[in-house]
């Protein structure tokens, strides 16, 4: 009997043990979630001189202190880890850990977020980043083109304009078989509805395309002829603020999910509208300063009146239809989104 009652007690002690040693290694679990240290990349294509850097500096520098060093980032700029039309892939695959880039270089993978790149959606950068991310977080459609990541915020650039190297362009007629750089394939559309030849290419080849002759002129938004010199080889700027350029700030999503719950929700309120609003006034300013930066350097602008526009809009709007009867195609709210976007910008 007092054998049996031993052994039951050496079991039971056993048991307690155990149980003991799970309660502290969960514990500990739990503590060093709190307390590890996670390095982290982020990918993006801007040069190392371009103020999307130093944009980058400052949200990493931020992230770190807000938690207390838990999360420490190193910025790659200049497509170090992966090529403008690769940045996405790269985070959803888990190859980078943040990766920042243009909707537009891959295209047909963001099919209701190009809604902000169709013809005279946002007259500002910052009226266009925080309508983007207004549709983001009320159309559930959008999820799925984010696969694998979490967005962390859009935005847009300032609008687009055209410039040219050899002649102005002011009429329909000046475009007419001339090549265009063109950002995107809805840009594309509208280009070559007007009789230019769009060539597809992200802006970092974008100076040498011109300055060889590659291309006769391209569409882009003021803010790039400051940050990537392009006042140093175009002469002419034909103002319609034709577009916008759409962009992402992306995670990838088991690296995300790695992080405590406090640390996840401390990224999240640094990012959202707060750094689409933030990124958005910095595109304008850029752009402002670029207007006055091109006409020092001689640079002659031409700007479209509303009877001309009114004009060229009879080539580029079949653009908006043909996108939203394309995305309805797909089984996507194409025309609810574009109605929204509409109604969000005022017009």
């Amino acid at each position: 009997m007092k054998k049996a009652l031993r052994s039951q007690s050496k079991l039971f002690f056993a048991v307690m043990v155990g149980f003991c040693i799970f309660i502290l290694a969960a514990c500990s679990d739990d503590a060093s979630s709190e307390t590890d240290v996670h390095e982290l990349d982020f990918s993006h294509f801007f040069p190392p001189t371009h103020f999307m850097e130093e944009e980058v500096k400052s949200f990493a520098a931020e992230l770190e202190e807000k938690t207390d060093g838990r999360i420490k980032i190193t910025s790659y700029p200049g497509a170090a880890l992966a090529a403008p039309d690769e940045q996405f892939d790269a985070a959803a695959t888990g190859s980078v850990d943040f990766a920042l880039s243009v909707h537009g270089y891959t295209p047909g993978e963001f099919p209701l977020t190009s809604v902000m790149e169709l013809p005279f959606m946002a007259e500002t950068a910052v009226s266009g980043s925080k309508n983007l991310w207004t549709l983001m977080n009320e159309f559930e459609e959008f999820d799925a083109e984010y696969e694998g990541t979490v967005p962390l915020w859009l935005y847009t650039t300032d609008p687009g304009q055209l410039y040219t190297v050899d002649k102005p362009v002011k009429s329909i007629e000046d475009i007419k078989g001339m090549k265009i750089r063109s950002p995107s394939p809805e840009t594309s559309e509208w280009l070559e509805a007007l009789g230019a030849t769009p060539v597809s290419m992200p802006m970092n080849e974008n100076f040498e395309a011109l300055e060889r002759g590659v291309v006769d002129g391209t569409i882009a938004p003021w803010e790039a002829v400051k940050t990537w010199g392009l006042d140093e080889v175009i002469n002419y700027a034909t103002v319609g603020n034709f577009y916008s350029t759409t962009m992402f700030v992306v995670m990838n999503e088991e690296a995300f999910n790695k992080l405590s719950d406090e640390d996840q929700e401390t990224i999240m309120e640094l990012a959202g509208e707060r750094m689409a609003t933030k990124t958005g006034e910095i595109f304008d300013q850029f752009g402002g300063e670029a207007v006055e930066q091109a006409k020092e350097k001689g640079v002659e602008i031409y700007e479209l009146s509303e009877a001309e526009l009114a004009e060229w809009s009879e080539f580029i709007n079949p653009t908006i239809e043909n996108w939203i009867n394309n995305v309805n195609e797909k089984g996507l709210p194409g025309q609810k989104v574009y109605d929204r976007a509409v109604e969000l910008s005022g017009k």
